[in-house]
């Protein structure tokens, strides 16, 4: 919006321009050079430009330069189509081209293709630039800021790639090797029952034994990635970003061609005032011009900071004070520098004030114009044009100063929300690894471990039943290796039913009495959300209860998807572990924020010696 509200700006001041030389017979022309260009800046149009560049280049070439057949030195000149040729053709032959461009267009307002020179040369020059500039500084610039805004997230996954790489790397140290051990002893004393009970009591003790060990190597690896510290920021690219020095560059170009301008023209008198300027008025006028460029350059100098300069109001006065100075000696001239004065108002004076005090600077201009008539403009129209001119221009010069500075400080801002997004996402990555390894790795190793001591105890007195359950002892310690990827970020996906089953089977081989009835087929986010919170369920019960049943219920409508888990045998001595945990453990914390992340609730209550849990997502 700012570059179209620039180039619209410029291109009515560029008529007003035309009609102090010539009357309203340009307006078709210098409106019809803005077309294409309008038309690379909008989204829509892009991709035609850039299917078709020479093309429509060939086009913009003929509506630039077939009016100086008509029209000759009147012609107001027009950089659109340097500015189009840096912006479609790659560099470096697009500098090449604009630089043959410019020195064309000055050679024919030069009179060297026949057209008489005028003083107003080197002001077409300024404006070939100028124009070239707003048009490939602009939108530049905004293509930086949409580029930076869409990979935004790059340098986040990026990172989360390498704190998984590194977290595969200590789960498989810390835990990978015995879970290896304990599935090998299981199968080994799976092999061993028939024909030595004793030695398959052995490798199920080990196997106990490796468990414990490994869990607690999990709550270690949990309590490391919950308890580190803020990621630090990611190093910064050397040297200064891409969009600050683009704006740089333009802003010095602009500012320093206006300035050298300023003074030129009360030299050549082009709009000539009875006996001239003087040399003390133009020796001021270039003290002037410089310290309004170093005062402009000091406001809006894009760079990493976003703040506004130090002692910044007495600047700005001062700013106002010299770019107002000179107006009772030299006429209209000063009054090219007014649009600086604006873009830094609306840079430095915060929220509508900035705005008001912009609309203030640029309706000074009409007004002192009027008050400072130019005789060599000597009717109403041509009067009416350059006054035209003059404000709009100013305008342009305003809004292209306040563009330049705040389009480069939001590329900047962006660049440190790549960071900060990446320090975020290494954070949170962080926790899901501590939430993960407990949730998933801890209670799968802590079955592990149940489930041992209960075949030790079967072994010698009921072998087939402890064959079986050996071989679901090796399907839990596969499980939990998978799950071990699954914390890592090596899979994708965690199997509701299958979980459910294994719960079902688990709380059946200790003797309790399940009724499974699940009525439901959650989406797979929904049911990733939910197997922890049935492992956390399972063990609890099987920890911190005497139950004799217990209920699983998996149920859903079109707008919620709830999950019940009940079980009797439940007294406050037998859940006061479950209660604290409750307060200040892991376990149900854990499911609690997995189910807020995901907008759902946990809740749980005792009554009558049954403990229930029910947890909800909602599916809309």
């Amino acid at each position: 919006m700012l570059v179209i509200v620039v180039m619209c700006l410029v291109v009515v001041s560029e008529l007003g321009y035309g009609a102090t030389n010539g009357g309203l017979v340009e307006v078709p022309f210098v409106a019809a050079l803005a077309v294409l260009p309008l038309l690379y800046v909008l989204p829509t149009t892009r991709p035609l430009w850039l299917r078709q560049r020479y093309p429509l280049l060939a086009v913009q070439a003929a509506l630039t330069y077939v009016p100086f057949a008509l029209f000759g030195a009147n012609w107001a000149p027009s950089g659109w189509l340097a500015g189009l040729v840096l912006l479609t053709i790659p560099s470096p032959a697009s500098w090449f081209v604009a630089a043959i461009l410019a020195a064309l267009e000055e050679a024919l307002w030069a009179g060297v293709l026949g057209l008489a020179y005028q003083p107003a040369g080197l002001w077409a020059m300024y404006a070939l630039v100028f124009d070239a500039l707003i048009l490939f500084g602009l939108a530049r610039l905004a293509d930086l800021v949409t580029a930076v805004h869409e990979a935004r997230d790059e340098l986040a996954e990026a990172a989360v790639t390498a704190e998984r790489v590194r977290a595969a790397d200590r789960l498989r140290s810390a835990i990978g090797d015995r879970l290896a051990e304990a599935a090998g002893r299981s199968a080994a004393a799976l092999k061993a029952i028939a024909g030595s009970p004793a030695l398959a009591r052995q490798h199920i003790e080990a196997t106990a034994v490796t468990a414990r060990e490994a869990l607690g190597e999990v709550r270690e690896v949990a309590s490391r990635y919950r308890d580190a510290p803020w990621p630090e920021a990611a190093p910064a690219e050397p040297g200064e970003p891409a969009a600050p020095r683009l704006a740089q560059v333009v802003l010095v170009v602009t500012l320093c061609g206006l300035a050298v301008l300023y003074p030129l023209f009360l030299a050549q008198n082009d709009l000539g005032v009875p006996g001239g300027y003087g040399p003390p008025v133009i020796a001021l006028a270039v003290a002037d011009a410089v310290a309004v460029v170093i005062l402009q350059l000091r406001h809006s100098w894009p760079s990493r900071g976003v703040a506004r300069p130090r002692v910044w109001p007495a600047t700005l006065l001062l700013q106002a004070v010299l770019t107002y100075a000179l107006v009772p000696a030299a006429g209209w001239h000063p009054l090219v520098m007014c649009g600086f004065l604006a873009g830094s108002a609306l840079l430095l004076i915060p929220a509508m004030l900035g705005w008001i005090a912009f609309a203030a600077v640029i309706a000074s201009v009409p007004v002192l114009w009027a008050a400072k008539p130019v005789p060599a403009l000597t009717t109403a129209f041509e009067r009416l044009g350059g006054m035209l001119f003059l404000t709009l221009e100013s305008a342009a010069l305003g809004l292209l100063v306040f563009a330049l500075t705040r389009l480069a400080q939001l590329a900047v801002q962006l660049e440190n929300l790549r960071g900060e997004l990446a320090r975020q996402a290494v954070a949170g990555e962080r926790l899901r690894v501590a939430r993960d390894t407990h949730d998933l790795l801890g209670l799968g190793l802590s079955a592990i471990a149940m489930k041992a001591d209960l075949i030790g105890k079967l072994i010698g007195r009921d072998d087939a039943r402890a064959g079986d359950e050996i071989a679901e002892l090796a399907r839990i310690c596969a499980t939990a290796r998978a799950d071990m990827r699954l914390v890592a970020g090596e899979a994708r996906g965690l199997p509701l039913d299958a979980e459910l089953a294994a719960a079902r089977d688990v709380l059946v081989s200790a003797g309790i009495d399940v009724r499974a009835r699940v009525n439901a087929d959650p989406p797979p986010a929904a049911a990733a959300v939910l197997v922890p919170v049935v492992r956390e369920a399972t063990t609890n019960i099987l920890k911190h209860s005497s139950a004799s049943y217990c209920v699983l219920e998996l149920a859903a409508d079109a707008s919620l998807l709830r999950l019940l888990i009940s079980n009797d045998g439940s007294d406050e001595a037998d859940h006061a572990p479950l209660a604290a945990a409750g307060r200040t453990g892991d376990g149900l914390r854990n499911l609690a924020a997995r189910l807020e992340a995901a907008r759902g609730r946990l809740a749980t209550r005792r009554e009558d010696g049954t403990f229930s849990l029910v947890a909800e997502i909602p599916l809309a």
